[in-house]
């Protein structure tokens, strides 16, 4: 059960980095087919390395946000 909900966020965590990738290079004018597939999967690497980190800081945001909460008893 939980190897096909990794393997299901592993592709759309994928699918998220590859249109992130693809945005970035419409921004700056460059086409899809003006690099080579294992540039574009660096790329994608790069993008999902991102999108972790951001993942880290927003949960230990939301961690340090309750903890907060809960020293000065405004959650409960």
């Amino acid at each position: 059960m939980f190897d096909k909900v990794q393997q299901d966020f592993d592709k759309n965590m994928h699918k998220i980095a590859s249109n992130n990738v693809l945005k970035k290079l419409n921004k700056q004018s460059i086409q899809r087919v003006d690099i080579s597939d294992d540039k574009f999967s660096e790329l994608i690497e790069m993008e999902i390395d991102i999108l972790k980190s951001d993942g880290k800081k927003v949960g230990a945001g939301i961690g340090v946000g309750i903890a907060i909460s809960f020293l000065t008893g405004g959650l409960f």
